[in-house]
């Protein structure tokens, strides 16, 4: 799920992990959704987003 917080966007895995999300893509019409982040880990809870899109709706 895609969040936003005070240090930027905030991407929580299904298995509770916490990443901030680099990104210069504008993404707020994906704020409370669950997404799909391709790109790469930028830091030890950093992800430097290249894409971000919408993820399935199935568990």
């Amino acid at each position: 799920m895609l969040s936003r917080g005070r240090r930027g966007m905030i991407l929580t895995t299904k298995s509770d992990e916490v990443w901030i999300v680099e990104s210069e893509e504008v993404t707020d019409d994906l704020i409370g959704s669950n997404v799909i982040v391709e790109g790469v880990v930028a830091g030890m809870d950093r992800l430097r987003a290249d894409w971000i899109g919408a993820g399935s709706h199935l568990s």
